[in-house]
């Protein structure tokens, strides 16, 4: 069957929950879709000649990009375990494609949505991925991380929290900047010590429930579940034993700040993952956490330790900074040195919501393919 037409009659999913059904069937065929079919190299060249690797963000790669490469190829030889690529390729001409990758023990990134002449490809690659994560029933969450300036990435990643019922899905809004080691190492040093500086301590593995309370203050419930903050193991080694299969490392390593009464207050969470999973870093990010009623002094003194404090998890990282993410505003960081990328938001969605998840991004290629929703030749 022409896969064009495929992408174009996508069936509604069959729910579990509906009558006389037991589960969903969903299988990539289905969707005209195919997985892993493409070599990192030839993905790359696709992604060149769209210009969502456009030339700025190439060169800015270029130190890095041999390193990028055989992450890719490594990772490719686990196939569906870390890191998939759905693809679709439409006979007269056009194709899309999807990255997913795991982030947590059962947490997954997608992103790099890119699609060529082929919009119907774009709902395909999107809506076979959900089915089969439906059908598959073994993740706890996704989450894609996307400028709210892109119009359709907007649409589809922040405009989920409509669709989808209340403790199912959040969109967090933030800024993402790249800090230098050194500059974040001098603003750790400028507060002197004493007790309004507090005392830092770096979390083992085991469950941190005021981790997780300062987590869901900061960013909400739907946050700390996907994160896999609400469990054990906040190191996420499990995870990096799959990523040691294949010669590459994924951790987190996490500190925080307690106040003179021993509440945390703060906390930063070290992200480690393959240099170039995501082209803005995203896999290395070093999330923010500050509690909301601290005020302005307060957030600057709790901010720059911390950062000092993580820089250890980032000795080695070839870009040689933090990528900073935070639901506050940085701009005080970037006064002082800080590189800024752009704001982030960053769209997170539990399984019991794929179903409605599903429907959101279905109802809005229907919108688009009666041209009504402008849709991109590519999404961060």
């Amino acid at each position: 069957m022409d896969p064009t037409l495929v992408a174009e009659r996508v069936p509604a999913p069959v729910l579990a929950n509906s009558p006389g059904q037991t589960g969903l069937a969903g299988d990539w065929s289905d969707f005209g879709c195919r997985i892993n079919a493409w070599s990192p190299e030839d993905l790359f060249d696709r992604y060149e000649s769209t210009r969502f690797l456009y030339p700025a963000k190439r060169a800015r790669l270029d130190p890095y990009w041999r390193v990028i490469l055989d992450n890719w190829q490594r990772a490719r030889q686990a196939g569906e375990l870390l890191h998939c690529v759905v693809s679709f390729d439409d006979p007269r001409g056009g194709w899309a494609s999807m990255t997913s990758w795991r982030s947590t023990h059962a947490g997954w990134q997608t992103q790099h949505l890119v699609s060529d002449a082929t919009p119907a490809g774009g709902r395909a690659v999107m809506l076979g991925a959900v089915a089969v994560r439906m059908s598959e029933k073994r993740d706890v969450s996704q989450q894609n991380w996307f400028s709210p300036s892109n119009r359709f990435a907007a649409l589809a990643f922040g405009g989920l929290v409509r669709s989808i019922p209340p403790g199912g899905a959040a969109v967090v809004p933030g800024d993402y900047v790249m800090v230098p080691l050194p500059l974040a190492r001098v603003l750790g040093g400028s507060h002197g010590g004493g007790e309004k500086q507090g005392r830092v301590v770096e979390l083992d593995g085991g469950a941190c429930p005021e981790l997780a309370d300062l987590a869901a203050r900061c960013r909400g419930e739907v946050y700390v579940r996907a994160e896999g903050l609400d469990r054990d193991d906040l190191r996420l080694a499990d995870v990096d034993r799959l990523y040691r299969l294949v010669g590459l490392r994924r951790y987190r390593r996490i500190w925080v700040s307690y106040d003179a009464t021993g509440r945390m207050r703060a906390a930063v969470l070290a992200y480690r993952g393959p240099l170039g999973f995501n082209f803005s870093f995203l896999e290395n990010r070093c999330d923010l956490l500050v509690a909301p009623d601290l005020d302005a002094e307060e957030t600057q003194r709790v901010t720059d330790v911390l950062l000092a404090a993580a820089c250890p998890a980032y000795d080695g990282f070839e870009p040689g900074c933090l990528p900073v993410a935070s639901h506050l505003p940085l701009d005080r960081l970037v006064a002082a040195g800080a590189e800024p990328v752009r704001p982030y938001s960053q769209a997170l969605w539990l399984a019991d919501a794929y179903p409605d998840f599903y429907r959101h991004i279905d109802g809005l290629y229907a919108r688009r393919l009666r041209g009504r929703v402008e849709h991109p030749r590519r999404t961060v």
